[in-house]
């Protein structure tokens, strides 16, 4: 009796947990970006601001290359 009862509890949670699951997501925003380089802007050991040129993520729309990621 106290194992059908245990059993029942058991099978009802399961199924409340697995009605409960949030739907997939049907299709995802991809947005296509870059590696770029860009003039960047620092400050070195000594507090100076150095300007110079880096490397790094962007729109591909501000590159010539296209690199899928």
């Amino acid at each position: 009796m106290i194992r059908a009862i245990i059993l029942s509890a058991t099978a009802a949670a399961l199924v409340t947990l697995w009605m409960d699951e949030p739907a997939p997501v049907k299709t995802a925003v991809v947005v296509p970006y870059c590696i770029i380089d860009f003039k960047a802007a620092g400050k070195d050991i000594f507090g100076n601001v150095v300007t110079g040129w880096a490397r790094g993520y962007g729109p591909c729309s501000l590159q010539d290359k296209f690199f899928e990621i």
